[in-house]
């Protein structure tokens, strides 16, 4: 999906008519008891977090949100205008410091007249940096239910369903893999509007700092930096940014309309969410045993 891409598993998958087929097993009662040919699985080093682009560190210059808007002071972490890449790395080093958290990340399109869905991303993870452990769930309008454990040394299990079956298959070395999940890309998006600081909400029992901006009036979009639409035709804009008092991310949503368009008006809306920063347990998952068993020489 353009633009808010969902941070990508170290795995890539292509499909049947991309590659080359490779043996893939199944699970024992799923399916045959042969290999099938189906996806291969390869470790790769995620560079992509939200943007789509770049490195998880980045290298962009920071931009305030918008670059007109007069400095204001707020009883809030941040003050305004918004720094996209300042909220980003404070975010990181919160994150670091903590050891583990919980991320969710869901992207629709929908026809904005109807409703109707269009296109959809669902993702979440949980994160042990201090083991290197993680899971990762994802699913979405071109990828099957996915799951993926990577244990503390760095094998990762996957679990796919696919067209009634049920398939498993390990790869090694994907430990220390984490950082994309560190780096909400959220800069771009922030630039160009104008946000208000709206003062304090409690969220899952604690406090949050609300930052909104609503209305395509004071919006700049030769700043803004979506590209799956015009940010210049845009006929309906908001978006919410919620931080602890450290100034870590605890929610961002966007959610846009298009103008006109020849094959009709386009909502986008994204959702992203971090829980349990300090605080989450990632545990192993029940078909681990099974996925252990399958893909063993």
């Amino acid at each position: 999906m353009p633009d808010f891409a969902p941070p990508a598993p170290y795995f890539t998958r292509r499909r049947y008519s991309d590659i080359e087929v490779a043996p893939f097993k199944t699970g024992g009662g799923v399916g045959t008891d042969v290999n099938r040919y189906a996806i291969a699985l390869v470790s790769v080093f995620a560079v992509v977090a939200l943007a789509g682009c770049g490195t998880p560190g980045g290298t962009g210059t920071p931009t305030q949100s918008p670059a007109n808007q007069s400095d204001t002071t707020v009883d809030g972490p941040y003050d305004l205008p918004l720094n996209g890449t300042a909220i980003r790395e404070r975010h990181r080093g919160v994150l670091t410091d903590a050891g583990s958290f919980s991320f969710r990340q869901d992207t629709v399109v929908r026809a904005a007249a109807s409703g109707a869905l269009l296109q959809y991303t669902n993702v979440s993870a949980q994160v042990d940096r201090s083991s290197g452990v993680y899971r990762l769930l994802e699913n979405g309008t071109t990828t099957p239910p996915t799951a993926v454990y990577v244990d503390e040394n760095g094998t990762a299990y996957l679990r796919e369903r696919s067209a009634g079956q049920i398939a498993y298959d390990r790869q090694s070395g994907a430990g220390g893999n984490t950082d994309a999940y560190l780096y909400p890309e959220i800069n771009r998006y922030i630039r160009g509007l104008n946000f208000s600081y709206e003062g304090t909400e409690t969220t899952n029992g604690a406090t949050v700092h609300v930052y909104a901006a609503n209305g395509t009036d004071r919006l700049d979009p030769d700043e803004h930096g979506l590209t799956f639409l015009d940010p210049a035709s845009l006929s309906a804009l908001s978006a919410e940014l919620r931080v602890a008092a450290d100034g870590s991310l605890r929610s961002f949503r966007y959610d846009v309309t298009s103008g006109p368009r020849q094959n009709g008006r386009l909502r986008y809306v994204v959702d992203i969410e971090y829980a349990g920063v300090g605080s989450t347990t990632v545990r192993e998952p029940s078909w681990l045993g099974e996925a252990k068993n399958v893909t063993s020489e």
